[in-house]
């Protein structure tokens, strides 16, 4: 109800009447202060009987469940039956209104397929390109399906769509950004034999023990940094990923066609270093309220053994082969078992994977409870859940983290204001889909009149080349997905981010504009702000050529963002 009432009042109010951004950002005395308590945690249960079939039929009093080993009483449960999605019609928009409100709703379960190319030898890529054609070319209109790929970022090949011959269209257009891309941080059999070769080499030449070591240090660092890049480059798009998905209601189960996984998301690993503790938490707190399910699906196939492997001509050692496959199907297992998944590895019916995770990952279970131990601070809660009668396989997630309820001030520091890593910029790039969780609305037009040949440029780039044409764009934030905490003077304060950012057709950057301002509103401003959203104008030049504005939200406090892409249609301001 708040996404249509806010929507239908933000109509009525055109055309704008404030610009906070001007007039109220600036802070007086005490800053603001925000507290997060966490009330209730939601855990989604697949239950399936030893022939993978769902279990349909059981009750609240059937189930069980336990926080680090505590009773917990649930006190919501609710069974979902794969029930079809539907659109949501948003009212009409006047000229030049754009809006990120979603326009797919479902009560029970979406599905996204991600290729990962980015973590797959070249070799096995076409394979899993021909499952999933496969695939499309028999399942049944009325399954909601995404698809992503992972190459050096994220891409939404397709948005949600219930039309399988559409999806196959797409899949099999060059231009859709799903086309095999072979990854130059991936090290292939070749490369790796190659190495190899080169160390046996300067042992048989009896060269240096020095040298001997330098070449496999070098070696080493090589293949530890093109890791690193790796991990951080997955967590990013699993982060997006579950932006993305977090506007959507009810479960979401990405099936991650992967030829490895570095990465391994919760605590307790077996695999994986602990080294990307900030990146792991921040993609944990994003994947667990979005309703996140990962299940990781080998991009091998039949894992046969390496040493008869045609495109690695002498073969690694056996050891080496088998160590390496068991601690990918490690990391898959720990996956799928934290996030409420299920992992699919040795089978070369990777259409059948996905026919099973759709069969059963939209029918399951939701219950919800409120934590005995109150304390949020920080730590991570493990999450138990066991039926009281048959032997039933469980798939949910395994824990979460805590939120702290430690006193955060927003401080006006250089360090606060420009943090090292920007949370908005990963998600202003051109093709990524607009993420919603912060709702707003923009206006876009020409500035009229436009401002003089020799006027002082709006924007970034200093470089831009006339003729220019200058866009108004006026945003109505939704403030409900703001946090604005009260602060002990009455005002109700925040800080955001705003971000604008121009490309031409060959999704080249042009221009830019990132504010980051203080929100301070007093309390007869913040009840209009409720019913009309904040409203902030900004101004952009954009040089000819400019064809796409992409526009983002990121709220401090909360940590949710909103991006909204903007064709522009008008190049030319009216005269």
């Amino acid at each position: 109800m708040r996404l249509f009432r806010f929507c239908s009042v933000w109509l009525l109010l055109l055309p704008f009447a404030v610009a906070f951004l001007h007039s109220q950002t600036t802070v007086p005395g005490t800053p603001a202060t925000i507290k997060s308590n966490v009330r209730a945690v939601l855990v989604d249960v697949v239950v399936i009987d030893s022939k993978d079939e769902p279990i349909p039929g059981l009750h609240q009093e059937d189930f069980q469940v336990l926080e680090n080993g505590q009773q917990q009483k649930v006190l919501y449960f609710e069974e979902h039956k794969e029930a079809a999605p539907t659109q949501v019609k948003l009212p009409p928009m006047p000229p030049g209104v754009f809006t990120n409100f979603p326009t797919i709703k479902t009560s029970d379960a979406v599905n996204v397929l991600l290729l990962d190319w980015l973590n797959t030898q070249p070799q096995d890529q076409p394979y899993v390109r021909a499952q999933i054609t496969k695939y499309l070319q028999s399942v049944k209109p009325g399954t909601p399906l995404a698809i992503f790929a992972l190459e050096s970022r994220l891409h939404m090949v397709q948005g949600f769509s219930a039309d399988p011959s559409g999806l196959l269209a797409v899949l099999k257009d060059p231009k859709s950004g799903a086309a095999t891309q072979a990854s130059r941080l991936l090290p292939t059999a070749v490369q790796k034999a190659a190495d190899k070769d080169m160390i046996d080499t300067m042992i048989m030449m009896q060269a240096a023990p020095a040298a001997i070591d330098a070449a496999r240090q070098e070696m080493e660092e090589s293949a530890a940094s093109h890791t690193d890049d790796r991990v951080k480059i997955t967590l990013q798009a699993l982060q997006q990923l579950a932006r993305y998905l977090a506007s959507i209601p009810g479960r979401k189960n990405v099936i991650w066609f992967s030829g490895s996984f570095p990465v391994s998301i919760f605590p307790g690993s077996k695999v994986f270093p602990r080294k990307y503790q900030d990146d792991l938490r921040q993609t944990a707190d994003l994947l667990t309220p979005s309703q996140v399910a990962i299940y990781p699906v080998s991009a091998t196939g039949l894992a046969g053994d390496a040493k008869y492997d045609a495109s690695f001509p002498q073969g690694p050692p056996v050891r080496e082969d088998n160590a390496a496959r068991a601690a990918n199907q490690t990391a898959m297992d720990e996956l799928a078992i934290d996030t409420g998944g299920i992992s699919f590895y040795n089978t070369n019916g990777l259409g059948e994977a996905v026919s099973h995770v759709i069969k059963s990952g939209t029918r399951y279970y939701t219950l919800t409870y409120a934590p005995t131990d109150d304390k949020m601070d920080g730590t991570y809660r493990n999450i138990q859940v066991k039926l009281r009668s048959g032997k039933y396989k469980l798939s949910y997630r395994r824990g979460y983290y805590s939120e702290y309820t430690e006193t955060v001030t927003v401080a006006t520091t250089a360090a606060a204001q420009h943090p090292p890593e920007d949370p908005l910029l990963p998600l202003m790039g051109r093709g990524l889909p607009d993420f919603a969780q912060v709702l707003y609305k923009v206006r876009v037009l020409p500035s009229s009149p436009q401002p003089a040949p020799d006027a002082p440029l709006e924007g970034n780039n200093t470089n831009l080349k006339r003729p220019l044409t200058r866009y108004g764009l006026d945003f109505a934030i939704s403030a409900g997905d703001l946090k604005l905490d009260a602060a002990p003077d009455g005002t109700h304060q925040d800080r955001i981010e705003l971000m604008i950012i121009a490309y031409d057709g060959d999704g080249q950057l042009l221009n830019w504009v990132i504010r980051k301002p203080r929100i301070s509103l007093p309390p007869k401003v913040y009840d209009s702000v409720k019913q009309i959203g904040l409203q902030i104008r900004e101004e952009i030049d954009v040089p000819a050529g400019g064809l796409y504005l992409r526009t983002g939200i990121y709220d401090v406090g909360s940590n949710k963002a909103g991006t909204l892409g903007i064709p522009l249609t008008v190049t030319t301001a009216p005269k």
